[in-house]
């Protein structure tokens, strides 16, 4: 059996991306043996690295999810645009097939691992929502959006771009029309904004047309 070759700079990485591909493909009870042949690695590498199975699978998805989210930081253009950019990309990665196949394997091991599900709700779920009431937030105090609750506005946001979809998707419908996507992404934030557009300015008399 021919040893596996030295982990260079990028090891830590190449190991995540390859645990995030054979978790989405088998499920969480994926051997380490089997990440390891992925990433062309040593089996011990990944311990060395992450020190158990559960520590692995939950740096893997908190990383994919922390790099879609990268995108509300970046790029040029105001809030309606970068939201655009975001939603475009956030429903790509979210309502993929892959990604879909890694919820299914989160709700059917949460109940043989309370713990596991626990820590991917808080690594997973709460950051994105975290992440997106920051920017809101930002927006409500740059006096962009109204003020109000920016966690609210968060969740009502995020399952404005997915939700519909994504229960879809889960229960086996699909497949989705990319030619829709920007339309849908548009009329989220359409209604969105509406929602939390500034209050109309109040109506001043002209004391000369009197």
């Amino acid at each position: 059996m021919s040893s596996a070759p030295p982990c260079p700079t990028d090891c830590a990485a190449r190991v995540l991306d390859a645990a995030l591909e054979v978790f989405r493909e088998y499920g969480y009870r994926s051997s380490i043996d089997a990440v390891a042949a992925r990433a062309q690695v040593a089996r011990q590498t990944i311990y060395n690295h992450f020190g158990n199975k559960e520590t692995l699978f939950c740096t893997a998805l908190t990383r994919a999810v922390q790099e879609v989210f990268s995108t509300l930081g970046t790029g040029d253009g105001d809030c309606r645009e970068r939201l655009v950019r975001f939603g475009l990309t956030f429903r790509q990665r979210v309502l993929s097939p892959e990604s879909i196949n890694m919820h299914k394997v989160m709700v059917s091991e949460s109940g043989r691992f309370p713990e596991l599900a626990q820590s991917l709700y808080q690594s997973c779920y709460v950051y994105s929502r975290t992440q997106m009431a920051d920017l809101l937030q930002c927006a409500m105090q740059q006096g962009v959006l109204r003020q109000d609750d920016p966690m609210e506005a968060a969740n009502i946001l995020i399952d404005m771009l997915i939700s519909h979809d994504h229960t879809l998707l889960v229960f086996g419908g699909g497949p989705l029309d990319p030619q829709q996507e920007l339309d849908k992404v548009n009329r989220a934030l359409e209604l969105f904004l509406r929602l939390y557009a500034l209050p109309a300015a109040p109506a001043t008399t002209d004391a000369a047309s009197q």
